[in-house]
């Protein structure tokens, strides 16, 4: 049950923090999905609209003319620039997807009957260099396109990187980032690197003489260089003799490569007493040594690998991405 490509959806926009585990989006229609979603899919679809993904619960679109990079002052102001790409998305629903939207967004009370909702539209703000989602404007659709809900944010929210959504294989809104991404910046390859089967990179593996193993693998979709730390988020498991999950962490790491140092940034763990938890409170900020002579430093020495022979890659932020 759990395992990497399995996905926790936060849900459409600022949903609550509920995390339930779930199929990742499908990168093909599923005959069910689409007998499921057929009626919204045909509200949604405008020639406009491209198609990026489906499951028995959402369909997702995006204009790709909506599509603009643009420099934009930080939260410092004239201190500094950064990149902004904005984007128009779409996104269908089946009834039971209607019924999670509407239950994350608090507004059962107000449609008791979850199928008048039929498809939403939002303008996201993305932050390439962070990875960062704001969404800016949402509006909400029945099956005869009349806007039954609808919420512009503060603009102030868009200067909080706090407010802003990580994008990682966990969030409900990456085939929106990548697909964005990969149009404002020719060659971006984002969406290839989130759906390739390599996308994984195992960076850790450890097993006792109990049976009991530890593994750690890098999503290399999120991964970048920062002078000279390498930023991705992992996936650690373990697991007991009989092969059964019973402790998984998703995290975003910080590894200094020349100086062999590990900061955890943020993260999520779950336990089968306790479900998933944010590991918020657990983090302290600061780096921590890994010695060369412990088994974890294996993790070190991938990395510089990784790095050495994909350094277009771990570099698109600053060389792609920057138009300031």
């Amino acid at each position: 049950m759990m395992k990497k490509e399995l996905r926790y959806w936060f849900g459409v926009g600022m949903l609550a923090a509920g995390l339930v585990v779930i199929p990742a989006a499908l990168t093909m229609v599923p005959a069910a999905a689409a007998a499921q979603t057929q009626d919204t899919d045909e509200a949604a679809e405008q020639d406009n609209w491209y198609w990026l993904s489906a499951d028995d619960r959402y369909s997702k679109f995006i204009d790709l003319q909506s599509v603009v990079a643009q420099p934009r002052k930080t939260a410092t102001g004239a201190k500094g620039y950064e990149t902004e790409v904005q984007a128009w998305t779409k996104t269908a629903y089946s009834y039971g997807g209607a019924e999670d939207t509407l239950r994350d967004y608090k507004l059962l009370k107000k449609f008791s009957d979850p199928g008048k909702l039929a498809f939403s539209t939002a303008l996201i703000s993305l932050n390439p260099q962070t990875r960062q989602c704001w969404y800016l404007e949402e509006y909400f659709y029945d099956k005869a396109g009349n806007v039954i809900w609808s919420e512009k944010r503060d603009p102030a929210e868009r200067d909080n990187d706090k407010k802003g959504k990580e994008i990682n294989s966990q969030a409900f809104d990456e085939a929106f980032y990548t697909a964005a991404v990969d149009r404002a910046f020719k060659g971006a390859g984002e969406t290839a690197r989130a759906k390739a089967k390599d996308r994984w990179y195992d960076i850790f593996e450890k097993k006792q003489p109990d049976g009991v193993r530890f593994t750690i693998s890098a999503d290399t979709s999120t991964m970048r260089m920062e002078k000279d730390n390498v930023i991705f988020w992992s996936w650690q498991e373990t697991k007991d003799a009989n092969g059964k999950a019973v402790d998984v962490k998703h995290q975003k790491l910080a590894i200094n490569l020349p100086e062999s140092t590990i900061k955890v940034i943020s993260g999520d763990h779950w336990t089968p007493q306790r479900g998933w938890q944010s590991m918020e409170n657990e983090l302290d900020g600061h780096y921590r040594m890994i010695s060369e002579t412990s088994a974890e430093h294996q993790m070190v020495e991938k990395l510089r690998e990784y790095v050495t022979t994909h350094d277009d890659w771990v570099h698109r932020y600053e060389r792609k991405y920057d138009r300031t």
